[in-house]
């Protein structure tokens, strides 16, 4: 591994000093014209032509074919591939083709009178008396009742 500098890079250090020293890198004039030399006083500073109207408008023309031109080819070769693609694939099955028809809603006309039946109907179940199953081997009691029968009995299990 070496420390030191590589054997190009001393002679790349003197060549960018003296393009400095000659005002080739910062834009300055070289050493054998003056900056400030005497101006033509016929001189006006700035162009005196104007830009050739036809030749620009030929550029944009040109500018304007070369776009179409590749907005056209794109829209064929897709045209084309998208054509090659659908003859490569195989024909669509009859229930592929056939119109889907979704089932009717089946929304509510009036929630909240459906709310107040299912309401009323636990309701009923809760404060009635009746059977919990078809067999008829287990009733249910009002809430009300059941908590009469239960207050005062002991909650431990009776002694057999």
């Amino acid at each position: 591994m070496s420390t030191g500098p590589g054997p190009g890079l001393i002679p790349a250090i003197l060549a960018g000093l003296t393009l400095r020293g000659s005002g080739l890198l910062n834009g300055r004039p070289p050493r054998g014209a003056p900056a400030n030399a005497p101006r033509d006083p016929d001189d006006p500073g700035y162009e005196t032509r104007d830009v050739g109207v036809r030749n620009t408008a030929l550029v944009m023309a040109g500018l304007a074919l070369a776009v179409l031109t590749v907005i056209g080819t794109m829209v064929w070769m897709m045209g084309a591939f998208s054509a090659s693609q659908r003859r490569t694939l195989p024909p669509l099955t009859r229930q592929q083709t056939a119109p889907l028809t979704p089932p009717p809603p089946n929304l509510q006309a009036d929630p909240y009178a459906d709310l107040d039946r299912q309401r009323v109907a636990a309701a009923a179940r809760l404060a009635g008396y009746g059977y919990s199953d078809p067999a008829r081997t287990r009733a249910r009691i009002p809430i009300d009742r059941a908590m009469d029968l239960i207050v005062g009995c002991p909650l431990d299990a009776p002694d057999r």
